[in-house]
């Protein structure tokens, strides 16, 4: 059985992200998952330089919780150079003691640059699925450079890594499309705190961080107060309107929601939205929630970068303004027929995660890393 050494820059959760739907749906792999933190609180790094957990959510994973990595600026200073061999050697240690001597080593951040040449192994993988404004370029090109095969979640990361490696592959992001599709079935109940307020209901399903722009969110709620807005996430404090975002009178925030609970979710909401994130050289990368409301064919309005081309132009109603973000949700909460529902639920079961991982096995096979 071949193994897998995975360094993820996410931990292995119930709500899984990207990196955990592609290795949970490899067939006859064994996977070491390293959850890899990073901070910048040299004391936090300090208080825990040991930490080392263990546990195994399914057969043939075991799950790893370790020192966080500490980085400041370049990751070339003596602290940073000092965690940095701290999580290699418990790396190390980990492997040892599961009795993996050298596997395919798959590199989820290009944080590990530093670390992943020091890691026994027989092919390394760079999955490029988001920008990492926070790290210097150079990590990421030696990283992508030295990796037997790479992947890119869009076309823009396609172009930014492709010169640093002739072998980079498009593996764009997918959906759990069994389980949001329950959200355009008749016979799912919509969530009682959703199904309760004025319609139209327009939903946003994901978290509000630091950097989403709630500009024209609160422009269109305002216009219109008798529509009903609802964020279903967690709402980052570090937000500059977090405060103003709970006060709203017609935006309700009612937290994170399991992945179980989604689909009623989406059942009671008229439209769904997605909102820009003010990231550049990943502004092309299709977030799970665009292919959830697919899934789940409900009409979708979003908000688009000036510079960017939607790749689902026949069934988003994009805008770039305030302006065209109101009277894109208002053509989405009019949309009238099935043509445009239907064709979204074909592009969601095109993109479900176990295809996506089917064609990651069968590139890996074909380049004799599987």
């Amino acid at each position: 059985m071949r193994q897998i050494i995975c360094l993820a820059q996410s931990k292995w959760s119930a709500d899984p992200e990207r990196t955990q739907h592609l290795m949970r749906l490899l067939h006859d792999v064994e996977i070491a998952y390293f959850e890899l933190s990073v901070t910048a609180n040299l004391t936090a790094c300090l208080l825990n330089c040991r930490r080392q957990e263990v546990r195994e959510p399914h057969p043939g994973i075991r799950v790893y919780r370790i020192p966080p990595l500490f980085f400041l600026q370049n990751g070339t200073t003596p602290m940073e150079r000092w965690s940095r061999k701290q999580v290699l050697k418990t790396i190390q240690r980990c492997l040892k003691e599961a009795g993996m001597r050298s596997a395919l080593l798959w590199c989820a951040t290009p944080v590990v640059a530093g670390i992943a040449e020091r890691i026994p192994h027989e092919g390394l993988i760079y999955d490029c699925h988001r920008a990492w404004d926070r790290y210097p370029e150079r990590m990421e090109s030696a990283l992508a450079y030295d990796a037997d095969l790479v992947f890119a979640a869009s076309a823009n990361l396609l172009e930014h890594v492709s010169p640093c490696n002739p072998n980079t592959f498009l593996l764009a992001n997918g959906v759990n499309y069994g389980l949001y599709a329950r959200g355009g079935k008749p016979d799912t109940p919509p969530d009682p705190a959703i199904a309760r307020l004025r319609r139209p209901v327009f939903g946003y399903l994901g978290n509000v961080d630091r950097n989403t722009d709630l500009t024209p969110l609160f422009y269109t709620a305002k216009r219109n107060p008798d529509w009903s807005f609802v964020i279903i996430g967690r709402i980052s404090a570090a937000h500059p309107d977090a405060s103003k975002l709970k006060q709203s009178k017609n935006i309700v925030c009612i937290g994170r929601r399991s992945p179980a609970e989604v689909p009623q979710c989406l059942a009671a909401c008229d439209v769904c939205i997605d909102l820009l994130h003010n990231d550049i050289a990943d502004e092309d990368v299709v977030p799970e929630r665009l292919y959830a409301y697919f899934a789940a064919q409900k009409p979708v309005a979003c908000v688009y970068p000036r510079r960017y081309v939607p790749e689902y132009p026949d069934v988003v109603y994009g805008g770039q303004t305030p302006e065209e973000f109101e009277h894109v949700c208002l053509k989405a909460a009019n949309e009238l027929g099935q043509r445009r529902r239907s064709r979204r639920g074909e592009y969601a079961r095109q993109a479900d995660w176990g295809d996506r991982a089917r064609l990651l096995q069968q590139i890996l096979q074909e380049n004799g890393l599987l």
